[in-house]
């Protein structure tokens, strides 16, 4: 009951709290509208009233316009009166008062002053002018045009700040004769300025539209309710509500919102509205000023009545409010209480059955269960508990010694620790025991522990303790479960034996997997580092296994037939194979296949069967390199019959030209030939030589013979070289170099050397134009075992790129003329002197010939 009045009472509060934050938020919506729609009553309020300035302004400029217009006529008319000298009749007077009827209560003075600055005449009679029209005269006559100025009373003294009332308007109009347009004089006319805008100020005033300003096209202001303000510029009077200049347009009138400058040199809020004036070619502007707070005070005061019409009206409401709440509350709160006795008389029959329905529930229960209370008195002992201790209810129940059957001496059991709520002494008690919170009961607490002898038998308890409460949430009572859990406990034992076998038998199989897996990745390893690709297929030809060769395949093979992989033209001869490998036959054979790259491909397929399945093995070798030798195995083998039969032509080709020689020699010098004779002579000889040559290559290219090395200076081998080319170097004026200082001896044939590098040179020289140059330059490098290394460079014409591969090769030669044994022989010496030469060329860019000699074991050779 006190858990639903708690309840209520949170409820009734939530629900004022609710009820009082709505009823602000209300008021304050409506404060937010009233002030929302004060500001747009105070907009509007302000824009009327800045029209009605601005019909005033214009009222007063029009009405003003009209009065100096009449001014201007009556001026005109007057000049029209004979001001010959003569005195004015009073009939003259007469009529002239009759022409300004209407502002006469405005002139200060009429004269008429004659060429001579003389006055003839002035009205009204015997007036005296309050600011000296002598000197406005002579301005009148200067300009000999229509005057209009603005003066000061010649009355106000000096340090006296100037009133509106002792401002003039001077007007004057020149007087010509008509016959001869000679200046004749001029009519003077003084007005009051209070006088001419009176009437409007007036009417401005009894509208209660502000205050009228006169401002002339300078800006200056000419008439204002401050005296000090008169003669300053309206630019330091007005600004705009950021401060800045306000510029009034001349065409035409308006209403603004501006700030303007009090008498206390303060900034006003103030409406504004002006009018332009024209007057005698001159603009000024009549301004009527109101203060913004004035203009807005009526609307700001019904708004405060309002307001505080509504906070009273508000005030009121609420309470009434609170009045009718707390008078309905109460009576809620009489029938509440009233409904909440009858609600706890049933609440407290329903507790009773229920406690002997709760009872029953646990002295009928299979589980043993005690219930002690905050005295740690049994309070229930329920009949699973004496059948587990041997102990009735009636022994136990009021007493406090339920430990009895469990314990020989006094100690707590887990419901009275929980009674007490003491945790420590869980720990302390039950610490061995596998105390814990239970993850199933809320506060309640496990163990488990081990009797000798409890109810005539060894057993396993397991303890289950958990608080009971009031409604106020303060533990009463406690109740404690027991549970035999013996043959739980020998299970779990026997499990426990189980699970160390098992896990000793996993352990041994995890070594024994790894000991697999090391094998397996080492046969995988073996199998993927092998340059053969191995497929492993089924008896249908299905591919289980690819290894990966040189590289990863590009596309998938697992799941295809091996026959997919096979060229159309050799699908057959295929077939046939795996038809007899399926049989037991295993031969192996070979293919050949093109390359993405158009390179032909050779290959050696073998079959073997995977022992104890119906799958195959099928080994696939890249035997191109094999066949490629093969082919050159071949090609050598022709080469040196060739070169058998070369030997053999050549050695009966070289004694005829030996003859020859001799016999060319012998005639040249028994018929001493001249002219034409002679050079055929020279070219016989030239043609018998180059045969020689000819032959001596294919003599040495067909039948080697071994070097017959020494130690020598090859910078020696190197100019004996270039002494021997000197003919086709002077031919064509080519220019040689020679760099080789501090190089070591070398292991060489001298003649064969020197035949190699005569053979470079030479082609070197062919190479390049008339006045080439040819560099040669030798240096040691270190490498093991040590090496010369000799350069021979042109700026000839370069070599194809195409034709790089074969320089080397017998019998190719891109020239005219020659053998194309040149470079073959070279190699030849070099690779005979376990040297290397290498070629670097690029077409029109020139050649290198690099060639590496093996030193000897002797020191360096210095050269000069």
């Amino acid at each position: 009951m006190t858990l639903l009045k708690k309840a209520y009472k949170l409820l009734h509060q939530a629900l004022s709290v609710r009820i009082w934050l709505a009823s602000i938020v209300v008021i304050l919506l409506i404060l937010l509208l009233a002030l929302t729609v004060n500001n747009a009553r105070e907009k509007e309020m302000v824009d009327l009233f800045s029209r009605q300035q601005l019909a005033s302004a214009q009222n007063a400029a029009v009405r003003l316009t009209e009065i100096f217009s009449q001014v201007e006529k009556n001026i005109v008319l007057f000049s029209f009166f004979d001001s010959n000298g003569k005195k004015l009749a009073q009939e003259d007077y007469w009529k002239m008062e009759v022409l300004y009827p209407v502002w006469e209560n405005a002139i200060n003075a009429v004269m008429v002053f004659d060429a001579n600055e003389k006055i003839r005449c002035i009205l009204p009679q015997g007036a005296l002018p309050a600011v000296d029209l002598a000197s406005h005269f002579r301005a009148t006559k200067f300009r000999q045009t229509q005057y209009l100025k603005l003066a000061l009373s010649d009355k106000l003294p000096k340090d006296a700040l100037p009133q509106k009332q002792d401002w003039y308007l001077i007007w004057g109009y020149p007087i010509q004769r008509h016959n001869n347009n000679v200046f004749a004089g001029a009519w003077m006319v003084s007005f009051s300025l209070s006088e001419l805008v009176d009437t409007c100020e007036k009417q401005i005033r009894d509208n209660q539209l502000g205050d009228l300003w006169l401002v002339n096209q300078q800006g200056q202001v000419l008439l204002h309710p401050h005296s000090p303000f008169i003669g300053k510029n309206v630019a330091d009077l007005v600004k705009n509500n950021q401060g800045g200049k306000i510029i009034f347009p001349s065409d035409s009138g308006r209403h603004l919102d501006a700030s303007i400058l009090q008498s206390n040199n303060k900034m006003r809020r103030c409406v504004i509205a002006y009018s332009p004036l024209h007057i005698a070619g001159h603009t000024w502007y009549v301004m009527v000023t109101a203060p913004h707070s004035r203009v807005i005070a009526p609307v700001r005061t019904t708004f405060i009545y309002t307001m505080f019409s509504a906070v009273v009206l508000i005030l009121v409401l609420v309470i009434v409010g609170i009045y009718f709440a707390f008078r309905e509350g109460r009576r809620i709160r009489i029938r509440e209480e009233h409904q909440r006795l009858k609600e706890r008389e049933a609440w407290q029959e329903k507790l009773l059955r229920e406690k002997k329905t709760i009872d029953g529930i646990i002295e009928g229960s299979p589980i043993p269960t005690l219930v002690i209370n905050r005295e740690h008195q049994v309070i229930l002992w329920n009949r699973a508990c004496m059948e587990l201790t041997g102990y009735s209810a009636d022994d136990m129940v009021g007493t406090n010694r339920h430990y009895i059957p469990f314990y020989s001496v006094t100690r707590p059991m887990i419901a009275d620790l929980i009674v007490d709520n003491d945790i420590e002494g869980l720990n302390q008690f039950y610490g061995s025991k596998n105390v814990k919170k239970s993850d199933k009961v809320i506060g309640a607490y496990e163990a488990t522990d081990y009797y000798e002898n409890l109810g005539g038998q060894s057993r396993y308890l397991y303890f289950l303790a958990a608080p009971i409460y009031d409604e106020e949430g303060n533990i009463i009572a406690a109740i404690e479960t027991l549970q035999d859990v013996s043959r739980e406990q020998e299970l779990t034992h026997s499990l426990r034996e189980y699970a160390e076998t098992l896990q000793n038998e996993l352990a041994e199989n995890i070594e024994l997997r790894r000991e697999i897996e090391g094998v397996y990745n080492y046969l995988q390893s073996i199998v993927k580092s092998l340059p053969d690709k191995i497929y492993e297929v089924d008896k249908d030809g299905i591919i289980n296994f690819i290894s990966w060769g040189i590289k990863k395949p590009e596309s998938p093979f697992k799941g295809k037939h091996f026959l997919t992989f096979v060229a159309p033209e050799d699908e057959s001869f295929v077939t046939s194979r795996w038809e007899e490998a399926k049989r037991g036959i295993y031969t192996p054979y070979e293919l050949e296949t093109t390359a993405k790259d158009g390179r032909k491909i050779n290959w050696m397929v073998t079959t073997s069967p995977v022992i104890g399945t119906d799958h195959y093995i099928l080994v696939q070798r890249d035997i191109t390199e094999f066949k490629n030798l093969e082919k050159k195995l071949y090609n050598s083998q022709k080469l040196a019959a060739l070169g058998q039969l070369s030997a053999g032509i050549a050695h009966e080709v070289r004694n005829p030209l030996s003859s020859i020689k001799m016999s060319l020699q012998i005639l040249e010098k028994r018929m001493t030939p001249e002219g034409n004779d002679l050079k055929r002579f020279k070219i016989a000889q030239k043609e018998v030589e180059h045969l020689e040559e000819l032959v001596n290559n294919v003599l040495v290219f067909a039948k080697p013979v071994d070097p017959k090395i020494v130690s020598a200076d090859l910078g020696k081998v190197l100019e004996q070289a270039i002494a021997l080319a000197e003919k086709v170097i002077h031919d064509k004026q080519v220019a040689i170099k020679l760099e080789a200082q501090e190089i070591p001896q070398v292991n060489v044939d001298v003649a064969m050397i020197t035949d190699a590098f005569l053979n470079i040179i030479r082609n070197a020289a062919e190479a390049v134009e008339d006045n080439g140059t040819i560099r040669i330059y030798a240096r040691s490098i270190g490498s093991q075992p040590p090496a010369v290394l000799v350069v021979v460079e042109d700026n000839g014409c370069g070599i194809d790129e195409a034709d790089m591969p074969h320089l080397f090769n017998p019998f190719f030669t891109k020239k005219k003329y020659g053998t194309g044994l040149g470079l073959s022989q070279v190699s030849k010496i070099v690779e005979l002197h376990q040297g290397k030469i290498e070629i670097i060329s690029e077409k029109d860019k020139g050649t290198k010939v690099c060639v590496t000699l093996p030193c000897s074991e002797r020191r360096r050779v210095p050269r000069d």
